[in-house]
């Protein structure tokens, strides 16, 4: 495989999130681009790089960060070598990766088949069936209608999870005790999967009362060079979403029990 030198890196991110990314490439002496939406004119990170261009219309203040022909176009009439897409917004869109390779920007992150395969929860639960991973009960696939999906919840068993089989960030998930609160939360998670992921589909599992969300990050690269940085503990949790990662993880009794209540 070529290598390609990195001179010029765009970060299609705003704020603190493209900060740290910028600091990271002006140690390794690589020219550094950020784009901007009219509302952050004069956010921070516009001022930290060495380029900076606009975005989007005036009236659009988040948006453009998730157009990817128009960060694109920017990186290719800049002559920009890389595009490291930061956390949130477009870092787990696969699409985004592909038009990237497809422009000859170079995408730095997990290739696109990785994540079109991991980020949908679906296909990553017949990865660790096949890698023989233990896992908890649940439906053998996506579900996208309310019938199937009481007659599955009631097989696996009160209580239950129902997630959005795609996306991630505690959106599109609900914890359901019995039968008679199943219909109303079926729709609302089905709906806001929909909303936040464009795609409804959702499935089911048993739910575990008080569970342990251990999380390991792994980094590989090009040639088959692959480490890990050990555990993180994200057990301290507000509404299905993280708000504090140890490393390492602590003993048992000292995690905070994860708040389930008021998840909308």
């Amino acid at each position: 495989m070529e290598l390609r030198k990195i001179k010029k890196l765009l970060v299609a991110n705003r704020g603190e999130i493209a900060i740290r990314v910028f600091r990271a490439a002006s140690e390794l002496n690589i020219r550094t681009v950020a784009v901007f939406t009219y509302e952050d004119r004069y956010s921070l990170h516009r001022y930290k790089a060495d380029e900076a261009y606009k975005i989007g219309a005036d009236e659009d203040p988040l948006k453009p960060y998730l157009d990817i022909e128009e960060i694109i176009r920017v990186a290719i009439e800049n002559d920009i070598d890389a595009i490291h897409p930061g956390y949130g917004f477009l870092s787990e869109n696969d699409h985004f990766a592909t038009r990237c390779q497809e422009s000859g920007v170079i995408w730095i992150g997990p290739d696109p088949e990785s994540m079109l395969t991991l980020g949908d929860k679906i296909r990553a639960k017949e990865i660790a069936i096949k890698a023989k991973v233990p896992i908890v009960s649940a439906s053998e696939g996506s579900i996208d209608n309310f019938e199937d999906a009481f007659e599955i919840a009631k097989g696996v068993g009160f209580p239950v999870m129902i997630k959005a089989a795609t996306g991630g960030g505690g959106r599109g998930m609900r914890v359901v005790r019995n039968s008679e609160d199943f219909k109303n939360l079926y729709h609302e998670a089905s709906g806001e999967a929909k909303t936040a992921f464009g795609n409804p589909a959702v499935f089911i599992e048993k739910f575990v009362e008080n569970p342990r969300h251990i999380e390991v990050q792994i980094l590989g690269d090009n040639h088959g060079n692959i480490v890990h940085l050990f555990e993180r503990d994200c057990s301290v949790q507000k509404k299905i979403s993280k708000v504090v990662e140890i490393a390492q993880q602590p003993p048992s009794s000292k995690v905070p029990k994860i708040d389930y209540t008021n998840m909308q």
